[in-house]
Parts: C-alpha cells; sequence; structure tokens
C-alpha cells in the first residue's frame, strides 16, 4: 500500500536482500568438467583408432609383400620332401639301433667262424644267422659267447652240417630282447 490515492506513503527506499549460497554453481562446473573428460576420451579413443588403422594396413603391405615373395613350387617340393622323410626317418633311426646291434654280436664273433647270411627281423625278435665254424667246439664257444650278452634271450641251433673242405655249417637263430638290443647308448 505504499501507493494510496497517488500519495506515497512509505518510501522506495527498500533494499533489496541478495542471500548469495556457496556452491550453486558447483553443479554447472562439475558437468563442464565431467564434459570436458568425456570430449577429450572421445578424440583420444579416435586418435588410437586412427593408430591402430595405420598400423593395421602397414601390416597387410608387409603381408602381401611377403606373399609376393613366396615360391609355391618350392613350397610344394619342400613339402613333398617333409612328407618322404616322415616315412624314411623311422627307417633311419632304426638303422643306428640295427648297427648297434651287429656291433655287438660282431665283437662275440670267434676267430674260426665265418658268417655267411645274416637276416634281422624285429618283429620276430630274432636273427637268423649262417656260418662256417672250424669245427663243433667252435659252434659251443660261438653258442657260450652269444650268451653273455644279456640282450639274447635263446639260442636255436637248428642245422649243422659237415661241408667237403673240412669246415662245418651251421644255423642258428638268435632270440633278442628288443628293449636291451635295440637302444641307444
Amino acid at each position: 500500500m505504499p501507493d494510496i490515492g497517488g500519495l506515497q506513503l512509505l518510501p522506495e527506499t527498500r533494499r533489496k536482500i541478495e542471500v548469495s549460497l556457496p556452491g550453486q554453481n558447483r553443479s554447472l562446473i562439475l558437468s563442464l568438467i565431467i564434459l570436458a573428460l568425456v570430449i577429450g576420451l572421445y578424440f583420444s579413443l579416435l586418435t588410437y583408432k586412427r593408430s591402430l588403422f595405420s598400423s593395421m594396413t602397414a601390416i597387410n603391405q608387409q603381408l602381401e609383400e611377403l606373399e609376393k615373395s613366396r615360391d609355391k613350387q618350392m613350397e610344394i617340393r619342400l613339402l613333398d620332401l617333409n612328407n618322404q622323410l616322415s616315412v624314411v626317418n623311422p627307417l633311419i633311426s632304426s638303422h643306428f639301433f640295427w648297427s648297434e646291434a651287429f656291433t655287438k654280436i660282431q665283437s662275440l664273433v670267434q676267430p674260426q667262424v665265418q658268417f655267411k647270411s645274416i637276416n634281422a627281423d624285429a618283429l620276430g625278435k630274432k636273427i637268423l644267422i649262417t656260418a662256417l665254424a672250424a669245427n663243433y667246439t667252435t659252434i659251443a664257444r660261438q653258442i657260450a659267447s652269444f650268451y653273455t650278452i644279456d640282450s639274447v634271450t635263446d639260442i636255436i641251433l637248428s642245422k649243422v652240417q659237415t661241408q667237403p673242405t673240412g669246415q662245418t655249417e651251421l644255423t642258428m637263430q638268435l632270440f633278442f630282447d628288443p628293449s636291451k638290443m635295440l637302444i641307444k647308448k
């Protein structure tokens, strides 16, 4: 009612009291900080994506250059050789074992015995020997010397025949333990 009928009874000297509370702009500042972090994260991820794509492009170019430098005919020949070696390798590796076994047998042969033939059968676990000996005593010594190695399990003397030359022909089978005879030392 300051103004009644044109008269003003109260002066207009009222002052406006402003109360400022601390932290009124806090949510605005916090949202601006979060927005700046999101924008920074977006641009850093965008830069990382570009660097990944450039690395991928460089690797693809290297792969293409490598593909161009390949000799496909040589690769086919090498694969064929690898397949052939996979067949031959067991034979070669077992050759060494048989060589060791024959070395053992050779070291036990009596001086008056000559081998005519020797046949080995790994599956049958036997060695068939045809030989010429000076006499029956030499044959007995030969059999005894074969029994001295622990890998020989049995010996069968299947044929003994006197030759016109005075020598005695014999055929014997040596049975052996493959785990002892055909091992690499």
